[in-house]
């Protein structure tokens, strides 16, 4: 599969191949077939969640001349892949991390903007024709230790100045009401939350993206990016020049919401700022009535277990279970065997009353790690604009980053929080990412 630190151009087709359960089982509204413009005032290059909510924003709030292109079909990357949890949170840095960090303000304002986030989804799900399967429920942050059981429960508390809710779930009433699962240290139910369809919440941005006038040009990888000129309102001689293989395009500004997908080239100083790393999923057979009610398992519960290298998992609505967590190191190792077994048997150990399932659809994708676990909504140089590090928890805030990207390029103030100032921190030694994860994987394996 393509490989964003070993491919310098992402294919056309990247994602050929990935028979993900998402795809198998939904189709997206028709895109109007587009010749890709000499010029235009906004170009954004990337149409999953935030691309496409970008261009809907500019386009629709402020009137802007907006072009979406995408080097596959829209919504290509993980934003058709993931597991649909639609999460209070992004990143991988927790209320208690930023209270410590950021100090208890700010870290209350972190929460109600994750909170927003959700709010956002759902004005634009209750305002679309498309059906996506949004599902009010609970996040379980599940303790997969005693230790980490005494940490959720400790964290309580914080969440109460917040929008968001935090209940305690004993490790006796998680036993009775999950009694499938292996572990039983207790779990934090956060609420508000939501489960959908990833796929189908593509196609509402994109029949809102096109309602607003914008202009999308899916297949159209880009290879080339030239700087020169000066603005104007029509980017006759605007400052940017974006080539793709099918053509060239000017414009005044460019907001880059590839994410994980983020070629080398030309993007060689971003691509040090992040650190794309697979992640996988599975999902089963439907599970027969009886083995839902016995292992306690529901459509409106999603769960995440607290180890470092996580799994996450749910019901969905026809009954299949869904298991994901980390994937192969490399785009070249996705595909071996060893990866699917691997989780295979991480699902057998965490339900072991469902060790005769089997696996219906197998998958994986990139996602955006920032070096501090902390995404950035930032503008890296003059007229250019990206959102970016999402971490792997990015379905809601995403499609809110999208938004506030746009607020930004049209010169709005964004609020006072820590993603929104300041720009992605470099990785350091960039070249020994991919090292790194490897000892971190067999450290892992070792423990």
């Amino acid at each position: 599969m393509y490989d964003p630190l070993q491919q310098s151009v992402i294919p056309r087709d990247h994602e050929r191949g990935v028979h993900s359960y998402w795809a198998a089982h939904t189709v997206l509204p028709p895109v109007a077939e587009h010749a890709l413009p000499d010029r235009t005032d906004v170009v954004v290059i990337g149409a999953g969640y935030t691309g496409l909510n970008a261009a809907i924003t500019l386009a629709r709030d402020y009137q802007r001349e907006v072009v979406l292109i995408d080097a596959g079909a829209i919504g290509a990357g993980c934003s058709s892949r993931n597991a649909g949890f639609l999460l209070p949170g992004t990143g991988r840095l927790g209320f208690a991390d930023y209270q410590r960090k950021f100090g208890a303000d700010v870290a209350q304002a972190v929460q109600n903007e994750f909170a927003a986030s959700l709010a956002h989804v759902d004005a634009a799900v209750d305002s679309a024709s498309v059906s996506c399967d949004l599902i009010p429920s609970r996040y379980l942050r599940l303790a997969h230790s005693a230790k980490m059981g005494r940490s959720l429960q400790a964290q309580q508390a914080l969440y109460q100045p917040t929008l968001l809710d935090a209940e305690w779930v004993s490790p006796s009433e998680l036993q009775e009401t999950i009694p499938g699962i292996s572990w039983s240290h207790g779990a934090l139910a956060i609420t508000p939350a939501r489960s959908v369809n990833p796929r189908a919440l593509v196609g509402v941005y994109l029949e809102q993206a096109q309602t607003a006038g914008v202009l999308c040009v899916p297949h159209h990888p880009v290879i080339d990016w030239q700087t020169s000129g000066s603005p104007n309102s029509r980017g006759d001689n605007a400052p940017h020049r974006i080539v793709t293989e099918q053509g060239a395009i000017r414009c005044n500004q460019v907001l880059i919401c590839a994410n994980g997908y983020l070629s080398k080239q030309p993007f060689a100083a971003l691509s040090q700022r992040h650190f794309p790393v697979l992640s996988s999923i599975l999902v089963t057979r439907p599970l027969t009535a009886a083995e839902q009610a016995e292992n306690g398992l529901r459509s409106t519960d999603m769960m995440m277990d607290t180890r470092t290298l996580k799994y996450y998992y749910r019901l969905l609505p026809d009954g299949r279970l869904l298991f994901g967590g980390r994937g192969a190191v490399s785009g070249s190792e996705s595909t071996h065997p060893r990866h699917r077994a691997r989780l295979e048997r991480a699902l057998a150990q965490t339900f072991p009353r469902l060790r005769q399932l089997t696996t219906d659809f197998y998958w994986s994708g990139w996602v955006s790690v920032s070096f501090d676990a902390m995404p950035r909504v930032y503008s890296p140089s003059s007229g250019v604009f990206t959102s970016m590090g999402y971490c792997g928890a990015g379905v809601a805030f995403a499609s809110l980053a999208g938004k506030r990207l746009a607020q930004k390029a049209a010169g709005d103030k964004l609020p006072e929080l820590p993603f929104y100032h300041g720009e992605l921190p470099r990785f350091p030694f960039p070249s020994l990412r991919r090292a790194a994860l490897r000892a971190m994987y067999a450290w892992s394996a070792l423990r």
